[in-house]
C-alpha cells in the first residue's frame, strides 16, 4: 500500500471530518422526531467512520461525545412521550395500554441513563411513573400529587440521617406496611417507596453490614391472594435484589435500596389499585 505524503493525508483528513460533520447533522435530524432505535443505528455507522485509522483522534472524541450527547436527549424524548402517552391511557382507565408504555419507558429510561442522563431526569421520571400508576379516570390520587409537590418543592431531600445526607429519590409511602423476608429474617416496613425500604430490623441483629447485598421477598399482606390455575393461592410481590444504605439504630431500622426501580414495587402498587387500597405517604 503506498505510503500516503502529508497533502494527501490532510485532504483524507478533510474528507472524513466533513462526513462526521454531515453524519452528526443527521443524527440531530433524526434524534428530534425519529425512533431512538434508528438513531442507534445511525450512531453504530458514526462510531465505524470514527474507527478509520485516518481519522484525527483528538476530533474522534469530539465526535463520539457529540453522539453520545444525541442518543441520550433522543432517549429522553421518548421517555417523555411514552409517559406523556401512559397516563393518557390511566386517564382513560386503559390499563393494558399504560402498562405497555410503561415496559418501553423503562426500557428507553435505562438507555437514558447509560448514556449519562442526569439525576434531576432520574428523580422526574421517577415521581412522574409513580403519580402515572395512580392514575385512573377520576384522576390523580389527591395524596399522591400533594406528596409528590411537597418533594418537588423541597427538591426531592429527604431526612438526614445520622452520618450524611441522603436524597428521596421517590415518594415513600407508610401504609400498607409490607412484608419483608430478608434471607430468612421477616420483618415489615416503616416506609416503603419503588426505590427502597426502610424496615424494622434492629441492626444489632442484622448480619449486614453498609453496602451489603441482599435478597428480599416482598408482598402486601393487605393484598387478596389469587387462585391460579394450579389451584393453589398466589401472593403478589416477589423477589428483589437491595443494598445496605443505612444502620438507625436509634430507630431499631435498616434502610434498603434498590440498584433501580423496583418492578416488584410496581407490581405491588398497581396490585394495591386494583384491590382498592391507597397507599399513604409518608408526612
Amino acid at each position: 500500500m503506498p505510503v500516503m505524503d502529508a497533502d494527501q493525508r490532510r485532504k483524507l483528513e478533510d474528507q472524513l471530518l466533513r462526513k462526521a460533520e454531515e453524519a452528526i447533522r443527521t443524527l440531530r435530524r433524526e434524534a428530534e422526531t425519529g425512533d431512538p432505535a434508528r438513531v442507534d443505528s445511525l450512531a453504530e455507522g458514526m462510531a465505524g467512520l470514527l474507527k478509520t485509522r485516518e481519522f484525527p483522534s483528538l476530533r474522534a472524541a469530539e465526535f463520539r461525545e457529540l453522539t453520545r450527547a444525541i442518543q441520550r436527549g433522543a432517549y429522553q424524548r421518548s421517555v417523555d412521550s411514552l409517559l406523556i402517552q401512559a397516563e393518557r391511557c390511566g386517564h382513560r382507565g386503559d390499563e393494558k395500554g399504560r402498562n405497555a408504555l410503561l415496559t418501553q419507558a423503562k426500557d428507553h429510561f435505562a438507555k437514558a441513563l447509560r448514556f449519562g442522563a442526569d439525576d434531576e431526569f432520574r428523580h422526574g421520571v421517577e415521581r412522574r411513573v409513580q403519580a402515572t400508576l395512580m392514575t385512573s379516570k377520576d384522576g390523580v390520587d389527591d395524596r399522591t400529587k400533594q406528596a409528590a409537590k411537597h418533594k418537588l418543592d423541597q427538591h426531592d431531600v429527604g431526612a438526614k440521617p445520622p452520618n450524611g445526607f441522603e436524597r428521596r429519590r421517590a415518594i415513600r409511602y407508610m401504609d400498607p406496611v409490607l412484608a419483608v423476608e430478608a434471607e430468612g429474617r421477616r420483618c415489615t416496613t416503616i416506609n416503603w417507596s419503588t426505590r427502597g425500604l426502610l424496615v424494622d430490623l434492629p441492626p444489632e441483629e442484622f448480619a449486614h453490614a453498609v453496602g451489603g447485598k441482599l435478597r428480599l421477598e416482598l408482598y402486601c399482606p393487605e393484598i387478596p391472594e389469587t387462585v391460579g390455575p394450579d389451584k393453589i393461592s398466589h401472593r403478589v410481590g416477589g423477589r428483589q435484589i437491595a443494598h445496605v444504605v443505612r444502620l438507625d439504630p436509634d430507630r431499631r431500622a435498616v434502610a434498603l435500596s434498590f440498584p433501580d426501580i423496583s418492578t416488584v414495587m410496581l407490581d405491588l402498587i398497581h396490585a394495591m389499585k386494583e384491590a382498592g387500597i391507597k397507599p399513604e405517604p409518608e408526612r
